[in-house]
């Protein structure tokens, strides 16, 4: 489980000084997610003013917690 960026990001570092395991990076104008770092906290989530960036393979998870409802 990884964060990604599937948007268009601002670049706006919120989420690089969010990120406790420093797994998010400027480059090329964009920030990109280390997947070997990231540990899927989704703090970066939270804090995305854009919210472009996701839990890669908990979509439905995360849907899930926003709607309420109890996540399986």
């Amino acid at each position: 489980m990884a964060a990604v960026i599937i948007g268009a990001c601002q670049g706006c570092g919120a989420c690089l000084l969010t990120c406790p395991e420093h797994a998010i990076r400027p480059a090329g104008g964009r920030l990109y997610v280390l997947s070997g770092l990231c540990t899927g906290c989704a703090e970066c989530l939270e804090i995305c003013p854009a919210g472009v960036i996701s839990l890669a393979g908990y979509d439905d998870v995360i849907r899930a917690s926003d709607e309420g409802a109890t996540a399986q």
